[in-house]
C-alpha cells in the first residue's frame, strides 16, 4: 500500500519482502495504480526493477542496432534522430539534438509521463513544428515499448503524456483568383510545362500535394464521366502510401479542360505507374518543385496547400452546393467546408452586395466570375 511522504504519496514495489522500486505521486490513487502496474508486470513477465537502471542512450543504441533491417530506411533514419550526431556532441552552433543530454542520461525506469510532456514542450519550444514533434514522439513510443517487450521497464511512459497540440496561429487562406491563377500557369508554362500541367490539376481538382504523389494511372478515369478517384495518400518523407486524411476514398469530377493535361500525364504509362510525376518521370516532391519552378514568386507568395482552396473558392463562386463540395474535397464535416463560405461569403451576402452596386431587388444577380476560369 502507498505511504504518505510529507505532501505525496509514495507507491513501492515489493518483491520477496523487500522494496524493490518506489516512485512518488501527487495523489494516493496515482500512486495506487502505479503499484498495481507494476505488480501485474511483474506477475506477468516476471519483470525486474532493477533492470531499468540504464541510461536512455545506453538502450537506444541497442535498439537502433535491431531496427535495422527491419523497418524502413525512412522510419530508420527519422528514429535516429533522437541519439546526437557527432557534430552535435562537440556543441555545434544550431545542431541540438532532438534528445537533450538530460533525458538521455536518464534511466530508463525513472521515466514518467511528465518527463515526456516536458521533453515535448521543449522541442516546440525550439521551434519545431507539431507535426515534427509527433513523429520523434512515435519513435521514443516505439523505443519504450521495446523496453517493455524486454523486461526494462512495465509500462510505456509515452503514453501517459498527451500528444503536443498545434497551438500556432492559423494562417488565412489565400486562394487565387482566376486571373491570378490563370498568370501562374502561363509562367510556370514558360519554366516548365510538366509542372504548368500540374498546378492546373492541383488548381482545378483541390486534391492535396501527399494525394497527388500517390495517385496511380488506373484512379483516372473517362467513362461514363471524368473522374479522378482519389484513395491513397502519401505525404513526403513516409515509405507508403496510406489512406487519405478523412480516411476514405472520394471521386472528383474532371472539367473537360482538364482531361487532356491528365491524358499527357497517363501517356506511355501502365495502369499502376505513377499518374502525376515531375519532369522526365519519378514521383513529385515539395522541394524539388519548389526549387525548379522559383515558386516563392511564380506563386505570388502563396502555398502549394493554397491551391486546394482555390478549386474550393471556384466552385462555390460557380454554385457547386457547399454539400458537393464537401464530398470532393473530401471533408469529414459541413462545418470544414463552411469556412470557405466566411472566406467569400454565402449566395446571399453577393447577392445583397449586387443590390448596393446598382442592381435591383428584383433583378439581383450573383457577380459573373472573371473570363478563363476551369471548374472543377
Amino acid at each position: 500500500m502507498p505511504a504518505r511522504r510529507g505532501d505525496k504519496w509514495e507507491g513501492r514495489l515489493k518483491i520477496g519482502g523487500q522494496v524493490v522500486s518506489t516512485r512518488r505521486f501527487e495523489t494516493k490513487r496515482a500512486a495506487t495504480d502505479w503499484e498495481r502496474r507494476q505488480r501485474s508486470a511483474f506477475d506477468e513477465h516476471g519483470y525486474d526493477p532493477s533492470r531499468g537502471k540504464v541510461a536512455v542512450e545506453v538502450l537506444l543504441n541497442a535498439w537502433l542496432e535491431q531496427r535495422e533491417g527491419r523497418v524502413s530506411r525512412t522510419t530508420l533514419n527519422t528514429d535516429r534522430y533522437l541519439l546526437p550526431t557527432r557534430g552535435q556532441e562537440s556543441g555545434r552552433a544550431g545542431t541540438e539534438p532532438v534528445l537533450p543530454i538530460w533525458f538521455r542520461k536518464v534511466h530508463v525506469g525513472k521515466v514518467t509521463g511528465a518527463a515526456i510532456s516536458t521533453w515535448q514542450d521543449g522541442l516546440l519550444a525550439r521551434g519545431l513544428a507539431p507535426t515534427s514533434v509527433k513523429r520523434h514522439r512515435e519513435s521514443l513510443s516505439s523505443f519504450f515499448a521495446w523496453c517493455v517487450s524486454e523486461g526494462y521497464i512495465a509500462a510505456n511512459p509515452v503514453k501517459a503524456a498527451a500528444p503536443p497540440k498545434d497551438r500556432r496561429a492559423r494562417e488565412d487562406m489565400r486562394p487565387l483568383p482566376s486571373h491570378e491563377f490563370d498568370a501562374v500557369v502561363a509562367q510556370l508554362s514558360e519554366i516548365s510545362e510538366v509542372y504548368a500541367d500540374l498546378v492546373r490539376v492541383l488548381g482545378r481538382t483541390g486534391i492535396r500535394w501527399g494525394e497527388a504523389r500517390a495517385i496511380l494511372v488506373r484512379d483516372f478515369i473517362e467513362m461514363p464521366m471524368p473522374v479522378l478517384h482519389v484513395v491513397r495518400n502519401q505525404p513526403e518523407g513516409t515509405a507508403a502510401a496510406k489512406t487519405p486524411k478523412s480516411g476514405r476514398g472520394r471521386r472528383v469530377p474532371l472539367p473537360d479542360a482538364l482531361v487532356p493535361v491528365l491524358r499527357r500525364f497517363a501517356d506511355g504509362k501502365r495502369p499502376d505507374d505513377l499518374l502525376l510525376t515531375r519532369p522526365g518521370g519519378g514521383q513529385l516532391h515539395r522541394s524539388m518543385f519548389v526549387r525548379q519552378t522559383g515558386w516563392s514568386d511564380v506563386g505570388r507568395g502563396r502555398t502549394l496547400h493554397d491551391l486546394r482552396h482555390t478549386a474550393a473558392c471556384e466552385w462555390i463562386l460557380r454554385g457547386v452546393p457547399l454539400t458537393t463540395v464537401q464530398a470532393w474535397l473530401g471533408h469529414g464535416s459541413i462545418e470544414i467546408t463552411a469556412r470557405y463560405l466566411h472566406h467569400l461569403g454565402d449566395s446571399a451576402d453577393r447577392s445583397a452586395l449586387q443590390l448596393l452596386n446598382g442592381g435591383s431587388a428584383g433583378h439581383a444577380r450573383p457577380p459573373r466570375p472573371a473570363a478563363g476560369v476551369i471548374l472543377g
